[in-house]
């Protein structure tokens, strides 16, 4: 009798520990040889971890993969195009063996809009919630961004965007998750997520499929510039102890003339995301819940922001847009001359002082950027190629925009 009492124990705690394990997803049930992956090359379709499937496309003419692949690669130091299945922290999350990788494709037919990569659950063996889940760049991803001065110009940034879809309610819902960040004034505070980063997924409600695409400023006429690729792991994890801190920086004014509008932001790091954006409503913005609404108020407003992370930490600041009746922009590049001299030289004269010069090619790409402090400066174009670039001039807070061709 102790014998069989002893032998059902032993059943229901393999039940509990196979339950246990299949509450989140961590790849590990998937066989591969160290430093290897899978990709689709065995034109399956599609591989299943846990409760979970994703999907994936193979294409043998180039012999290129979009959607899912996993990995357990740990090359996070070449920065090479073949270098796309490691993950920029060198492991699966927590020192992990295994992971997913996805590489988000665009539709090259219609206007390079992105591909979303898709997962899809089975309600069958799936737990109830799914608290959260571990982020990551790829190796590739985030060595171009360390690669050149593209994402240290103060304006660029990378962004997760996760659709919740039920196809049994259809309902969907959407959250952003900011994971590269290099617009902080206080450089210090730029990141992007070299290491695992928990993100809260408790929002995804009934949803049996998520889709994931990636959105960049650091865009051109032929979609994304920066490699479009991000990692997965642990996905149904609880959140983790001791989180990094949240930080906001907000910008405190801004000056615009009167029918003028400008972008005003708060900028967020640490804690856990999603993070929500909640602006006063005074008159002239055009999304009191958005992170980079648009002002345009007809006199000087100040408005109120409260940054919210998924666990509830609260910071607050202000903006102050003041309207000056006076086009000032007009009145500060009044004398602002830019020009091509004949020895492929940009110049560029004003009467106020110049404070930053960027150059951007056609396709969106920064190919300056300096500081001049002064009221003129030379740039030379020699080794650019020809075409059209835009300049930026920036002086005492206001910025305007000139076109030249080479």
């Amino acid at each position: 009798m102790k014998r069989l009492k002893l032998f059902g124990l032993i059943i229901f705690m393999g039940v509990s520990t196979t339950f246990l394990a299949q509450a989140v997803v961590d790849f590990e049930d998937l066989s591969l040889d160290p430093e290897s992956h899978w990709d689709g090359s065995d034109l399956s379709g599609s591989f299943t971890s846990g409760y979970a499937t994703f999907f994936n496309y193979y294409d043998e003419t180039y012999f290129m993969w979009e959607g899912f692949a996993y990995t357990n690669e740990t090359d996070n130091t070449t920065y090479s195009f073949d270098n796309q299945y490691a993950s920029a922290a060198g492991s699966g999350a927590e020192g992990s063996a295994n992971y997913a990788v996805s590489w988000v494709n665009t539709d090259w037919m219609n206007d390079y809009t992105p591909i979303p990569t898709v997962v899809k659950f089975d309600t069958e063996t799936m737990p109830e919630s799914i608290p959260g889940m571990y982020v990551s760049l790829n190796a590739n991803s985030s060595l171009y961004m360390a690669d050149g001065d593209f994402y240290e110009d103060g304006n660029h940034w990378l962004k997760l965007r996760i659709n919740a879809i039920s196809t049994t309610t259809w309902f969907a819902i959407s959250r952003e998750f900011i994971i590269a960040d290099y617009r902080f004034e206080n450089t210090e505070n730029n990141f992007k997520f070299d290491t695992w980063n928990y993100i809260d997924m408790s929002w995804i409600e009934d949803a049996d499929s998520l889709n994931f695409i990636l959105l960049s400023s650091d865009s051109g006429d032929y979609g994304m510039n920066t490699p479009a690729y991000f990692c997965l792991d642990n996905i149904g994890a609880e959140a983790p102890v001791g989180v990094p801190q949240m930080e906001t920086e907000i910008e405190q004014s801004y000056t615009i003339a009167y029918g003028e509008s400008v972008e005003i932001s708060a900028l967020a790091n640490g804690g856990v995301q999603p993070y929500t954006f909640q602006w006063s409503e005074e008159l002239g913005l055009n999304d009191y819940e958005s992170q980079t609404p648009n002002a345009n108020p007809t006199e000087t407003t100040t408005y109120s922001v409260t940054v919210t992370d998924a666990l509830g930490t609260e910071l607050t600041g202000s903006v102050t847009v003041n309207v000056n009746p006076v086009n000032v922009n007009n009145v500060i590049f009044e004398d602002l001359n830019v020009f091509l001299s004949a020895t492929n030289t940009l110049v560029i004269e004003n009467s106020s002082n110049i404070d930053q010069v960027s150059v951007y090619d056609i396709t969106g790409k920064l190919v300056k950027l300096l500081y001049p402090n002064n009221y003129s400066l030379e740039i030379d174009m020699i080794d650019k190629p020809k075409g059209m670039y835009i300049v930026n001039v920036s002086s005492q807070g206001t910025k305007t925009t000139r076109k030249i061709v080479k």
